[in-house]
C-alpha cells in the first residue's frame, strides 16, 4: 500500500514538474484548473467539463484575469495551440450562432463542473465580466474588457474544433496583448 502511494505521489510530482518546465510560471490545482502568475499578471483557467468531454466540436474554458498594469483585453487576444502546432482562434459569434444547439448543450452539461475563479485573486470583490459570445441567459456581447489590479476580469472562452472534435493531448491557451502575455496548458484526456 505504501509503495503504491509513493508511486502515485512520484507520478504526480513528475507531471507537475513537466508542466512547470513546459509552462513556466504556472501551477495546477485539481484536475483542470491552471494558474499563471508572472510580472504582475494573473490568469486562471478552468476546463473541468471539457477536459474529459471533448468528442464534440466545442471546448469551454472559463478564465479570470488580474494585472498590476491596466490593459484592455480583446477577444482576439486569445487562441489555442494544438499539440501539432495548429492555431485555433477563439470562435466567432457567427460560428456560435450557427451551432447554438450544441453550445446550449455544452453550457447545460458543464454547469455543475464550472467553478468561481474569484478566490485566486485579492481583488475578488469587484468584477469585470466579459461576454465574447451570446450564451443562454446572457443578453450582452462585448469585444473587450478592462484588466486591472482593482477588479477580476472573467468570462467563458469557446473554441470550435476545425475537425469536429478534439484529440487528447496538451494544448496551449495563449493570451497575447501589448501589455500581457501568458501560456497555460490545457490537457484533454
Amino acid at each position: 500500500m505504501l509503495r503504491t502511494i509513493a508511486i502515485l505521489l512520484a507520478a504526480t510530482v513528475s507531471t507537475g514538474a513537466q508542466i512547470g518546465q513546459s509552462f513556466p510560471h504556472t501551477n495546477k490545482y485539481g484536475r483542470a484548473t491552471i494558474e499563471y502568475r508572472h510580472e504582475g499578471l494573473g490568469v486562471v483557467a478552468n476546463y473541468d467539463y471539457s477536459q474529459r468531454n471533448h468528442s464534440g466540436p466545442w471546448l469551454l474554458i472559463d478564465v479570470a484575469l488580474g494585472s498590476a498594469e491596466r490593459f484592455v483585453l480583446h477577444r482576439t487576444n486569445f487562441r489555442l495551440v494544438a499539440p501539432d502546432g495548429q492555431t485555433i482562434p477563439l470562435a466567432s459569434q457567427q460560428q456560435g450562432q450557427a451551432d447554438i444547439e450544441n453550445i446550449n448543450l455544452l453550457i447545460q452539461n458543464a454547469k455543475i463542473h464550472r467553478q468561481n475563479l474569484d478566490s485566486y485573486f485579492a481583488q475578488r470583490d469587484r468584477h469585470e465580466a466579459f461576454n465574447f459570445f451570446s450564451l443562454p441567459f446572457v443578453r450582452s456581447i462585448s469585444d473587450e474588457a478592462i484588466v486591472d489590479n482593482d477588479r477580476v476580469a472573467q468570462g467563458p472562452l469557446l473554441f470550435r474544433s476545425p475537425n469536429g472534435s478534439w484529440k487528447e493531448g496538451t494544448f496551449r491557451l495563449v493570451l497575447t496583448n501589448d501589455k500581457a502575455k501568458a501560456e497555460l496548458p490545457i490537457a484533454l484526456q
